[in-house]
């Protein structure tokens, strides 16, 4: 993976979640034009540009990557209570937004047993596919450590089958850069009304490979992302992985990248991310 698509994938995902926090829970119909400036507002009054629970949960990935110079998943667990007690890597000194299944998996989670998720049938919350870009980034030259690590970080939060399902299919495409027949089984283009799956893992995998697919470029890709409403900052940020990996961090628009808050030290963290993996 090149760097400007591995760098693209990283920021892509802060991208998307900035630009879809200010219609989260709102219905397409309810949103009015089309939403295709970096502005804030909605129920979390977000800052322009300013982005949320998925962004904050990177972070703490990203962070505990370069402190431990590889995966660590008692420094993820040391980070995701910070955040959730302080908003340590968020954008403020408190969480404004934080899933149940989240809240209630790193309450439960210590550094010596990280792994808390749950492994009901309904416990396939997005919460486990939208904060995967520092995994993917790191091991941007090894497959096996992409699904591997991946899978590990979200079982930390959420542990049912199908998670273990779409975060192998996710991983395992981006890395690759395209989708795969493999998982042709996961993929339903006409998928659930979002208000009644809009959280879910399935509907998160299935409106980001279907934003791209509809778009061909990464803006159009977000744009169409973040206006289906609903969970908008997630099914953002997701996309935004994906259409970062695929058309690069010179292909995000300026208008957006001027307005995303710690542009500077996520830019540098994805290069500090890029350069850590020595292997083959």
């Amino acid at each position: 993976m090149k760097r400007d698509n591995a760098i693209g994938m990283f920021m892509g995902l802060f991208i998307g979640d900035a630009l879809g926090a200010p219609l989260e829970f709102k219905r397409p119909e309810d949103i009015g034009c089309v939403h295709k400036h970096m502005t804030g507002g909605g129920v979390h009054k977000t800052a322009a540009g300013e982005w949320t629970d998925d962004g904050a949960m990177a972070v703490c990935i990203a962070d505990a990557y370069l402190k431990h110079h590889g995966f660590s998943p008692a420094g993820i667990a040391h980070n995701f209570k910070q955040w959730a007690e302080h908003g340590t890597f968020g954008t403020r000194d408190y969480v404004f937004d934080i899933g149940n299944t989240c809240a209630a998996s790193i309450a439960n989670m210590t550094t010596t047993r990280p792994y808390a998720g749950r492994a009901t049938v309904n416990d396939s919350g997005n919460g486990s596919i939208m904060r995967l870009a520092p995994v993917l980034l790191v091991n941007h030259r090894s497959l096996s450590n992409t699904i591997a690590e991946s899978v590990a970080s979200a079982l930390m939060t959420h542990g049912n089958a199908d998670t273990v399902k779409y975060i192998t299919a996710f991983a395992h495409e981006v890395h690759q850069g395209k989708t795969l027949k493999q998982y042709a089984g996961l993929r339903n283009w006409e998928t659930t009304r979002p208000d009644n799956g809009g959280g879910s893992i399935m509907y998160a995998y299935n409106e980001a490979w279907t934003s791209v697919f509809r778009s061909g470029s990464f803006e159009y890709s977000l744009i169409r992302a973040v206006n289906l409403g609903y969970d908008a900052d997630t099914v953002g940020a997701v996309t935004g992985m994906i259409a970062g990996r695929l058309y690069g961090y010179s292909s995000i628009p300026q208008r957006w990248l001027d307005k995303l808050v710690q542009h500077d030290e996520l830019l540098a963290m994805a290069n500090e991310l890029y350069d850590l993996y020595k292997g083959d």
